[in-house]
């Protein structure tokens, strides 16, 4: 058996969704077995529309290279989110990195298995109508845990 790979998204922003497809897609490409459980705002990441509407938030993110120099505060103001999510989405296509839309149709062509956190769509109201093709039935934490644990080495990653 192989290693297998958890990768639990909790966060339903591009710049902790996208790195989380990108470690995914790759350890499926190099052999390994690999499952992500969408949980909380990371669910979003599988619903059919809101993943194309995820956003980067620059507030509490000192990280977060800008044009010029941005005192923190300044996060907070209008337009900012959308500003920065913009400015990722260029840097993005600049450098070619593929888009989340790209990464989930890559991870379903390497048979990633998608997991939906069932607390997680009870809490929300979400349906399986509302989740993108492809994705395993709901799931809980244990059924996740156990496809993870049931590798002969096994890596959990948190988004």
């Amino acid at each position: 058996m192989a290693t297998r790979v958890g990768i639990i998204v909790l966060s339903g922003t591009l710049d902790k969704v996208m790195p989380a497809f990108i470690i995914g897609t790759t350890a499926a490409a190099m052999g390994m077995e690999v499952g992500m459980f969408f949980s909380f705002y990371g669910l979003n990441a599988i619903h059919k529309e809101k993943h194309k509407n995820l956003k980067v938030s620059p507030i509490g993110n000192p990280a977060m290279p800008m044009p010029v120099s941005v005192p923190q505060i300044l996060t907070i103001m209008p337009g900012m989110m959308d500003f920065a999510t913009s400015m990722m989405k260029g840097m993005m296509e600049k450098h070619k990195v593929p888009s989340l839309e790209q990464l989930i149709r890559q991870a379903k062509d390497l048979e990633i298995k998608l997991y939906p956190c069932q607390t997680a769509m009870t809490l929300f109201g979400y349906t399986v109508d509302d989740l993108i093709d492809g994705v395993e039935k709901p799931v809980g934490a244990a059924t996740f845990l156990s496809f993870v644990n049931a590798g002969d080495k096994s890596i959990v990653l948190n988004f």
